[in-house]
């Protein structure tokens, strides 16, 4: 029973301190300065290679610029070169390209040291390298790469007083391991850190008191970890913050041992004794996992549920988001929430996003099996049929909606725990969730329309909402009822260089993305902020980056999606696939099916959604149809509706890697002079002639039904 408890409560703490490495501006200019002075002509030819490396990737050259790069490390590593550009891989969103630059460097470091450096100028080197990597992927949200790049820092201080600004690594590293339940590391850092010299700042204490205590909660050590934490909340501990961190250390004790009377008052303990510069309102994000273990276990899982998700979307000082290295946790928690309330779609949603963090953990694999168990006697015994409620249009009880238009779209949740089986509108079959969520429109005749919704569950159970909407005679009076207006989201990937040597490369995915969040951050009303670029990513970040997005995603808010990368059709099958960097030509399990990316695409909330595909085979996204030559003129009518529509480079056949499709929409969007433009305003009148004037592949438009479309267009507006 502990065991459970320990894998289903111990969780991350914030982190507060975000390291982005110990290389301060004096430790740049001390490295690069190193170099500079330098008579070696390696030096100087590695560092004026890397001045044209910058230049070209300042002009978007991003794949010849790499190129560069990559030679001058051959030529001669000099960090203050190498680093920037891994950097600039950090923020354009390629993590996986950045590791391995990171690593290359300490490997040409390695390399090169017995030469040209003394034991602790190689020694420091290394520590750059590896400070700025760790720092870099935990502000990035990679924890497994950040600790692991920690730990290679650690090593290299053995015996020695390591370099400042330890303690930030320290926490994080050992924050991770632990909500991991990964001993090995945290021994590992023990080990490492009881080696390093005592007359030192606190970091060495620290270290050596945050992984002893994280192990003695893992192996069960639970009133040693007690009486240890209470020791230096009361008499501190020899380091920086000592007692705020022992504070916000001990309810995780108390959690893991069941007594939750202990554990509410030491929650209460950590937030008032909290530093005074910290806001309650961040402190009670930060403590809201807390929060929600505590309503968890009292059985108040509305409260749960709103607690987890507060922290799995917590934000940090300036707004910014924080890394959360332990999501399969908390969706599991929330799942476990959603099934006290007998929501067993959405719990189920949880934990198979839990499992997409964490693909072996057991919390989330029986809460799975568990959930199946219940949805199958619940379908078994259930009566009661769904419970309908429409949330567009505004139905009031007693009054009759009024519409202008020939049609309405309706859109409601039909909540039923043995799931929803489908929805008709006046016996017209819609588009609809199991967990509940319905839309679809209707025609309209002049004068008072009866609107009956019907919802049928997995046990046949049927209940029925019927209302009026009112089509006046004379429409001219009337205008459209506005939609709440909502942010603009873009999620650009682009998959350039693969894992499988037997996958070419590909030279401008990347730099087809970037050029696109230009336009769309200067030229529309798009948030730098809310453009999201994902590079070279493996199936896992893509499947991420939806949760992420599900999580921030409101109804009324748009998105753009845009990949650009190999892709592959399956004659057999008749399936297409997108193939991101992970994937191995010779293994269909590796590739991701087109069928996932729309079921992905259906779970999203947002109320307009437009898929621009840059691959071969991209037309195999749509299931029947294509492009329709009837361009509404409505612009607020049309955004009334829940569109799901794609442009794609070509039909289901292959693509050339320098994309005149992608020539033609950078043209069309750069160039446009409307207030309001369609996509497929956009496509017919910019892209599709241009692009089969100039080569063999047709692009293609259209609407995609399986995620959900039912009418209407994605609409750029121009700023």
């Amino acid at each position: 029973m502990r065991l459970f408890l320990i894998a289903l409560l111990i969780a991350t703490l914030p982190l507060f301190i975000t390291a982005q490495g110990r290389t301060s501006e004096r430790d740049d200019k001390t490295a690069q300065r190193r170099t500079l002075e330098s008579d070696d002509k390696k030096v100087a030819e590695a560092i004026k290679i890397g001045k044209q490396a910058e230049r070209l990737w300042k002009d978007d050259q991003y794949a010849e610029a790499e190129k560069l790069y990559y030679k001058s490390i051959e030529v001669f590593p000099v960090f203050a070169v190498i680093d920037e550009f891994a950097r600039r891989k950090i923020k354009m969103g390629d993590i996986k390209g950045a590791n391995k630059v990171w690593n290359d460097l300490a490997t040409a470091f390695i390399k090169v040291g017995p030469e040209y450096y003394k034991a602790s100028e190689l020694r420091d080197n290394l520590s750059y390298v590896y400070y700025s990597m760790a720092g870099n992927n935990f502000e990035s949200g990679y924890s497994n790469d950040a600790v692991t790049a920690t730990v290679k820092y650690l090593e290299l201080f053995k015996e020695m007083k390591p370099a400042s600004g330890t303690h930030a690594l320290l926490e994080n590293a050992c924050n991770v391991a632990f909500f991991n339940g990964d001993k090995q590391t945290l021994q590992q850092i023990s080990a490492i850190v009881n080696t390093y010299d005592k007359s030192m700042t606190g970091d060495a204490k620290f270290g050596q008191f945050v992984s002893d205590v994280f192990l003695k909660i893992l192996n069960e050590e639970y009133d040693a970890a007690e009486i240890k934490l209470n020791d230096v909340i009361k008499n501190k501990g020899g380091f920086t913050g000592s007692r705020d961190w022992a504070e916000f250390i001990l309810p995780y004790v108390y959690f893991a041992k069941g007594d939750f009377v202990k554990a509410k008052e030491s929650v209460a303990q950590a937030r008032e004794g909290a530093p005074d510069i910290i806001s309650k309102k961040i402190i009670d994000q930060v403590l809201s996992n807390f929060y929600g273990f505590l309503s968890l276990h009292d059985k108040e899982y509305q409260k749960a549920v709103d607690f987890f998700t507060t922290y799995l979307n917590k934000k940090g000082l300036f707004g910014a988001k924080l890394g959360e290295p332990a999501k399969f946790k908390y969706y599991t928690q929330r799942a476990e929430s959603y099934e006290g309330l007998k929501d067993y779609a959405k719990a189920r949603k949880d934990y198979e996003a839990a499992l997409v963090y964490n693909a072996d953990y057991e919390p989330a694999i029986n809460g799975l099996a568990r959930l199946e168990g219940r949805i199958i006697t619940e379908r078994k015994t259930d009566k009661a049929p769904p419970q309908i409620t429409i949330t567009e249009p505004a139905v009031t009880r007693g009054l009759i909606v009024k519409a202008v238009g020939n049609d309405v779209m309706i859109k409601g949740n039909a909540a039923d725990p043995g799931g929803l089986k489908s929805v008709t509108i006046n016996g017209e079959k819609v588009y609809s969730q199991e967990g509940g969520i319905f839309w679809g429109s209707i025609a309209l005749k002049e004068g008072v329309n009866k609107v009956t919704v019907a919802a049928t569950d997995f046990s046949g159970n049927t209940g029925e909402q019927v209302f009026d909407i009112e089509r006046p005679a004379s429409a001219v009076t009337l205008k459209a009822e506005p939609v709440k207006e909502g942010r603009n989201f873009a999620l650009l990937i682009g998959c350039q260089n693969y894992d499988d040597n037997t996958i070419p490369s590909l030279d401008n995915p990347i730099a087809d993305a970037i050029k696109l969040k230009l336009i769309l951050k200067n030229n529309y009303n798009f948030s730098e902020t809310n453009i999201i670029t994902l590079f070279n990513p493996e199936q896992s970040d893509f499947k991420k980056q939806f949760l992420e997005l599900n999580e921030e995603i409101l109804p009324e808010d748009n998105l753009v999606i845009f990949y650009a990368g190999h892709g592959i059709w399956v004659e057999k099958e008749k399936k297409g696939y997108w193939m991101l960097t992970d994937a191995k030509l010779n293994d269909v399990n590796t590739w991701l099916p087109n069928k996932e990316v729309l079921n992905m695409i259906a779970r999203l909330p947002a109320r307009h959604t437009l898929l621009i595909t840059d691959a071969c085979f991209s037309g195999s996204v749509f299931k029947t149809r294509g492009l329709s030559t009837d361009i509404p003129l409505a612009v607020q009518q049309m955004n009334q509706k829940i569109s799901r529509v794609a442009i794609t480079s070509g039909n289901d056949t292959e693509v050339p890697d320098k994309s005149v499709f992608m020539k033609y929409l950078v043209k069309a969007l750069s160039e446009n002079k409307e207030k309001y433009l369609t996509a497929q305003k956009m496509f017919i009148t910019q892209i599709i002639e241009a692009v089969m004037t100039e080569t063999k592949t047709e692009p293609r438009y259209g609407t995609l039904e399986l995620a959900g479309h039912v009418g209407g267009d994605f609409i750029f507006y121009k700023n």
